[in-house]
C-alpha cells in the first residue's frame, strides 16, 4: 500500500503498533508500551537528520508482517534507500533493515534506532556486551550527560508487567539520554561515538542490521521497576516533572523576553507595538563586521526595553571592550559570552565577565551555554567557580521534525529545567531562547560562513541557517506550544525565559503585522543599567 500522512495501526496477537511514516511507533505488548519507536536513521557530517520519504509500505496484519521502503534525502536529494521488514510472532518482534547508498555523502551515523519511553527513568537495566559479559545499571533518573550504556549487543529490562530482552545485530550499539534535547525518549543506536566520523559513503554501499525483541508477561509480581534478576528501583513521584503545571505559582515569576529579529529588514512589520515592553535578547558575534548593525536592530526591536546581550567570542579582551560599548548604547538587563566553537562560557570568559562587574558595578552577568542543555550538562564542572546565573537554550527539533516530537517535547522541558536547576545548585537560571527549530547548528563539523556585510539588510545569524524556519511558526498550534512551554519552564529558580524572535518568519509578528501574541505571564521588565 502507499504511505499516507496518518498513522496505520497494526495488531498481531499480543502486539500493537502504529506505522508513522517510515517508523514503527508506540509498540505495545498486551497493552503495555514497550518501545516508543524503531526506525532507520541517516545523519550527515553536520549531524543533520535526513528527511525520510516512504516509497512503499505493505502490511499483512494477519501474518504479522510489515515491509517499508523509504528514501533518505538532504535538500531533496536522495542519499540512501532503505528496506525495513518487521514480523510480529507470539512473544517476538523482529526487524531487519537493509540500506543502500544511492549517492556519495559523508555520514556521522547511520543505522537502526530504538527509542525507549521516558517513563523508564530510574528503572533497572542489564547491558549485554559483544564479549558475552554484562553490566547491571539503570535507565538514568536525572538526565544523564553521557551514554548510560555503551558497547551494547543486547539489553534486558522491564516495562511494568512485561520483561523485555532486546538483541541487536549488524553493529555495536550504545544508549543515550535524549531528554538532553527535550526528546521524550532514551535512544539505543548504532555507530558508537567512539568510532571516527565523518565517514565517506560511496554509491552502492550496502549494510544490514537487525533486532529481536522478546517480551514475557511476568504479571503483577514483576511490577513496575522490577525485572527477573534485577533489584527494585525507587518509585519517585514523576507528576511534578511530567509536563506543564497550569496551577503552579512561582514567586517571583520569570521575566519573559524575546529574541531579536534576524530576518531581512524587508520582513520587519511596520508596527510591532504588540511587543513593546518585552526585553530583547541579542547574540552578536564579536569581530564580525555586522556587530553594530545587529545591536542597533535589537535596540529598535526593544523599543526602549532593555537588551540581554550574549556575545559569541573567544577573546576576553574584546569582550571587555564590547561590554563597555553596549552599556553606552542604552538600557541593558544583563550580558553574557560564549565561545563560538564550544558554545560554552570558558573560564577565561567567566573571568572577563567578573571583571566587568567589578569595573561597572551593578551589572548582571550570565554564563553557561547558548546551545542545548546537553552542553551545560556535560560541562557543568567548568562552572564550579562561577557563582552567577547559568543559562541554556531549548529547541525540540534536534533529531526529529514530526508534530508528535514537538508536542511531546513540552513534557521533557520540565525535566530539562528541573535538571538544570539541580545542576545550578541555588544559582539562578535564564532559559532560552526557546525556538521551534535550532537557530544554529551546535554540532556542525563544517566551518561557519564568514560574514562580509556590515548591515543587517539581508538578515543575519539564524536567517542564514538552513531549516531554521518552521513553517508552523505563525499558526495557532505554535501559539499554544509557546504558552505551554512557558508553563513547563516556570519553576523556582528560573529568572527569565526567552522565546522566539520578535518578528519575521521565526518570530511572533509576521511582515504583514499578523501572527501570534507572545504568551502572557511573567514580568515585563527587569532592573536595568545604562550609562
Amino acid at each position: 500500500m502507499t504511505a499516507t500522512s496518518n498513522d496505520e495501526i497494526v495488531s498481531a496477537g499480543p502486539w500493537r503498533l502504529a506505522l508513522r511514516g517510515p517508523e514503527l511507533a508506540d509498540v505495545t505488548f498486551r497493552g503495555t508500551l514497550v518501545l516508543r519507536a524503531v526506525r532507520f536513521v541517516v545523519r550527515d557530517h553536520d549531524w543533520r537528520t535526513a528527511d525520510d520519504t516512504v516509497l512503499t509500505r505493505t502490511v499483512d496484519g494477519a501474518g504479522g508482517r510489515i515491509r517499508i521502503e523509504s528514501s533518505a534525502r538532504y535538500d531533496g536529494v536522495e542519499v540512501v534507500r532503505t528496506v525495513l521488514e518487521a514480523t510480529l510472532d507470539d512473544d517476538t518482534l523482529r526487524v531487519a533493515a537493509v540500506r543502500t547508498a544511492t549517492r556519495a555523502f559523508r555520514r556521522n551515523r547511520i543505522g537502526l534506532v530504538v527509542l525507549h519511553p521516558p517513563t523508564l527513568a530510574g528503572q533497572p537495566l542489564t547491558v549485554r556486551h559483544p564479549s558475552g559479559g554484562s553490566t547491571a545499571t539503570a535507565f538514568p533518573f536525572w538526565i544523564a550527560p553521557h551514554q548510560p550504556a555503551v558497547d551494547v549487543a543486547g539489553l534486558d529490562w522491564a516495562a511494568g508487567p512485561v520483561a523485555l530482552a532486546l538483541d541487536l545485530t549488524g553493529d555495536v550499539f550504545e544508549t543515550e539520554d535524549q531528554r538532553n534535547w527535550t526528546d521524550a525518549s532514551f535512544k539505543t543506536y548504532s555507530t558508537p561515538l567512539a568510532e571516527p566520523f565523518p565517514v565517506a559513503i560511496t554509491p552502492g554501499t550496502t549494510a544490514r542490521q537487525g533486532l529481536t525483541l522478546r517480551a514475557t508477561a511476568v504479571g503483577p509480581a514483576g511490577g513496575p521497576g522490577r525485572r527477573p534478576g534485577g533489584a527494585a528501583s525507587p518509585a519517585p513521584d514523576l507528576a511534578v516533572l511530567d509536563g506543564p503545571a497550569p496551577g503552579a505559582v512561582v514567586t517571583p515569576p520569570p521575566t519573559l523576553q524575546l529574541l531579536a529579529g534576524s530576518a531581512p529588514v524587508a520582513a520587519r512589520p511596520d508596527d510591532a507595538d504588540l511587543l513593546r515592553g518585552l526585553p530583547i535578547l541579542v547574540e552578536p558575534t564579536l569581530g564580525a563586521p555586522d556587530v553594530g548593525a545587529v545591536l542597533a536592530s535589537a535596540r529598535r526591536d526593544a523599543g526602549g526595553a532593555p537588551l540581554d546581550v550574549r556575545f559569541a567570542t573567544d577573546d576576553p579582551v574584546l569582550l571587555r571592550a564590547a561590554i563597555d560599548a553596549v552599556l553606552e548604547g542604552g538600557p541593558v538587563a544583563r550580558v553574557g559570552a560564549f565561545d563560538p566553537v564550544s558554545h560554552v562560557t570558558t573560564p577565561a570568559l567567566q573571568r572577563a565577565l567578573r571583571e566587568a562587574v567589578a569595573a561597572v558595578g551593578a551589572l548582571e552577568v550570565v554564563a553557561g551555554t547558548r546551545a542545548h542543555f546537553t552542553e551545560l550538562n556535560r560541562s557543568i564542572a567548568v562552572f564550579s567557580g562561577w557563582d552567577g546565573p547559568l543559562t541554556c537554550s531549548v529547541t525540540p527539533q534536534m533529531h526529529d521534525r514530526s508534530p508528535e516530537q514537538v508536542t511531546e517535547s513540552i513534557r521533557m522541558q520540565r525535566w530539562v529545567v528541573t535538571s538544570a536547576s539541580r545542576l545550578a545548585a541555588g544559582r539562578a537560571l535564564h532559559v532560552g531562547p526557546v525556538t521551534l527549530r535550532p537557530r544554529f547548528n551546535a554540532v556542525a563539523t563544517a566551518t561557519n560562513r564568514d560574514v562580509a556585510d556590515a548591515t543587517v539588510e539581508r538578515g543575519y545569524g539564524p536567517e542564514t541557517v538552513p531549516d531554521a524556519t518552521d513553517p508552523a511558526q505563525h499558526t495557532p498550534t505554535a501559539e499554544r506550544w509557546f504558552a505551554d512551554a512557558v508553563r513547563a519552564l516556570t519553576v523556582p529558580g528560573v529568572a527569565s525565559i526567552t522565546l522566539a524572535e520578535a518578528w519575521g518568519p521565526r518570530g511572533f509578528v509576521a511582515a504583514d503585522g499578523t501572527g501570534n501574541a507572545p504568551p502572557e505571564g511573567g514580568r515585563r521588565g527587569v532592573p536595568v543599567r545604562a550609562r
